[in-house]
This record gives C-alpha cells, structure tokens and sequence, in this order.
C-alpha cells in the first residue's frame, strides 16, 4: 500500500501563473480524505509550499529547496542543511561574470545582485519578492546564509553553467536543471530524495511505501526511490526514462493507484 504520495509543484501540479487544476485538487484532498497522506517536494521555499497546500484546501507534510528544509504536517522541523560559509562565498564569486541573473536563498528569503528586465518576470512565479541587494557578494557567507544558489537565463546558458558547475565544483555540490531556464546549486547530498528520506524516517515509512510525481531533472532523485514514480508528459525526455508511468496531470497519477488498488480506503484506514 501507498503510505504517502509526494508531488513536485512547478510544472506539476502548479501551472503558470499559480495555476492549480480543479481535478488535481479534488483528487488530493479524495486522496487525503481516504487516508493516504501528501507530501510536497519542491525547490520553492518552504512558506510557498505553506501557500500552496492552504490553496489546494489540504494539510501535508513538506520538503523544500531540494531537500535543504523538511517539515512535517504539523509544522516540526526535521531537517535542514545550509552551505558551509567559505564554499557560498567561493560559488558565487565564481558565478558572478556568468551572463545569467544569480539569485540566493536563505530560509525565508531570496537576494539577487542586481535588477534587470528579466527579473520581475521570475518574481511573478515566486510568492514573494527578490531582494535587489547590488553588495550581496560581500554579504554571502556572512549575513547572507544560503541554502540554495540558483542561476536563470535560457536554455542554452542554463545547459552550459550546468556543466560548468559541475566540472568547477565537483563532489563539492549538489547541482542540477531545476526548469529549462534554471540551474540549482545545492550544499553536498542535498536533494529530494535525501529531503524524502529523512521525513520518511521520521514516519516509519519504506521508501517502497511512496508514491511521487515530478516532471524536472531534480524529480530524479525521487523517482529513485520508488517503483511508484509517475513523470509529466512535459517532461524532458532524459527525466522521463527515470519515472515508471507517464501522467499528462496529477490526478491521473492518483486515479492510477488507486486502480490499481495502492491506496488507502477510508475502511482500510478504520483498522490501521
């Protein structure tokens, strides 16, 4: 049986504009009702995450920026993990010539260096406004605490600093394409699946006992856990391979355990 299922938001169940589908929403809270618990893993902050689940109308448990914060439904912290203060410093001088907007996030709140014409519109995705702080190289590591470093720009700059990531920092990071136009670099062995297991932990899950759903090269990481793993048809084709079951919607992943007869009934969960 399915103990918990887990959902990305970007391009998954968010759409543009905070977009949500009423029939991902029924089949959530149908989900939830019966006894199978949610989970949202996401690159978002965690109070984004907190705005969406009061949208949808349901409560869950949640995994933020890659993994770098987890909180339980009850809003326990389980986990979190920041970078070490001399290797921020050292990733965001060396990104700083990168033709590409640079954006850090602490807990709560994201900085950028400088404003441009491109800026506000990766702000309408946020929930929240980026802080334009023109001496925040000076500041990261000190003042400035990061848990996620993220460059944005388009698709062909965003698969070169990938590579550049990785090739500069190595075994350093964590790093990956969150979104065609962005590149998250994150403290060592933090992603959603080390966010996932240390919330399982906590619910004395296996990670067999999940089911997610994610459509992004940081979706991987998940899909890995489970034999349960449902990818978007928007996804590209490299994370697709990674995923057992192609979903055009969330819904569709969920009508599908339950067809399958994986998820919890209200009876069922009567004699748990």
């Amino acid at each position: 049986m399915i103990k918990l299922f887990v959902t990305d938001l970007d391009g998954t169940l968010l759409g543009v504009d905070h977009y949500i589908k009423n029939e991902d929403i029924d089949a959530l809270k149908r989900m939830i009702e019966q006894g199978t618990p949610l989970a949202v893993a996401s690159g978002r902050m965690d109070h984004e995450i907190a705005e969406v689940l009061k949208r949808v109308g349901v409560n869950g448990h949640r995994v933020s920026q890659n993994g770098a914060y987890v909180f339980n439904n009850q809003d326990a912290p389980i986990h979190e993990k920041i970078f070490e203060d001399e290797l921020a410093k050292r990733i965001i001088d060396t990104i700083d010539d990168e033709p590409m907007i640079k954006t850090v996030s602490t807990a709560d709140q994201t900085f950028t260096k400088e404003s441009n014409e491109f800026l506000k519109l990766i702000s309408e995705q946020m929930f929240h406004d980026i802080l334009v702080t023109p001496d925040l190289n000076d500041k990261v590591g000190k003042s400035v605490k990061p848990s996620k470093i993220t460059l944005h720009g388009k698709e062909e700059d965003v698969i070169k600093v990938a590579k550049k990531v990785k090739e500069t920092f190595g075994e350093e990071v964590d790093s990956f394409i969150s979104h065609e136009t962005c590149v998250d670099i994150m403290p060592k062995s933090i992603n959603k699946q080390s966010g996932l297991h240390k919330l399982i932990e906590g619910l004395e899950i296996k990670p067999e006992e999940i089911a997610c759903v994610g459509d992004s090269f940081n979706d991987v990481s998940m899909f890995e856990m489970t034999p349960h793993s449902y990818v978007m048809s928007t996804a590209h084709e490299d994370v697709k391979s990674h995923a057992g079951t192609v979903v055009a919607h969330v819904h569709e992943a969920i009508e599908d355990l339950d067809k399958k007869g994986l998820l919890t009934k209200k009876e069922q969960a009567a004699d748990i």
